[in-house]
């Protein structure tokens, strides 16, 4: 991973910007009509590139991530915003508690996250099925109990599938039991 002179940089990008300006970058002078700085590609290109220089200056002159900056875990007091709004997927639901977050300094939560704690503590369960001649997710007892149920759906290509949906009260059990989720 390479680091570039942030001086350099940041003279880079004024150039930069003064030509997609359709400007001359050593005296900032407007250029003529005619002139290739006024031609639309190259305008277009250094608006490319100045976006690519910007990022570059915002992660302090890195390519890449920066080595040992780890994102910190998914932020618990963000779930204090969630608000019900329709029964989901866990998918759906987990998209919801991440808006928000900065993804920069945070992870994001992940369905598998909450799937994996639903399975270990007994309210979904995986299991053979043969009319579809393959492993499945169910709810059991328990999590039907707490609003989390399945059906068999048909996808649009014809293949059954189950789907498990979070009615209220079952996103808001996912919601309170997070933070055990991350022990």
């Amino acid at each position: 991973m390479e680091q570039f002179d942030l001086e350099k940089l940041e003279n880079a990008l004024i150039c930069v910007e003064r030509i997609a300006d359709g400007k001359n970058p050593i005296n900032n002078a407007v250029a003529d009509n005619d002139d290739v700085m006024n031609n639309p590609i190259i305008i277009r290109s250094m608006f490319f590139i100045k976006d690519i220089l910007t990022e570059l200056k915002n992660n302090n002159g890195i390519i890449g991530k920066s080595l040992g900056v780890r994102k910190k875990d998914f932020p618990i007091e963000s779930l204090s915003l969630y608000q019900y709004s329709g029964v989901k997927t866990i998918t759906r639901l987990t998209e919801q508690l991440n808006t928000g977050i900065d993804e920069k300094i945070y992870k994001k939560l992940s369905y598998r996250t909450v799937t994996d704690w639903l399975k270990k503590n007994g309210y979904l369960i995986e299991t053979e099925d043969e009319q579809l001649g393959r492993k499945v997710t169910l709810t059991t007892e328990k999590a039907q109990a707490i609003g989390i149920t399945h059906s068999l759906q048909t996808s649009m290509s014809g293949r059954s599938y189950y789907r498990i949906e979070y009615d209220k009260q079952g996103q808001e059990f996912v919601v309170q039991n997070l933070p055990m989720m991350f022990d």
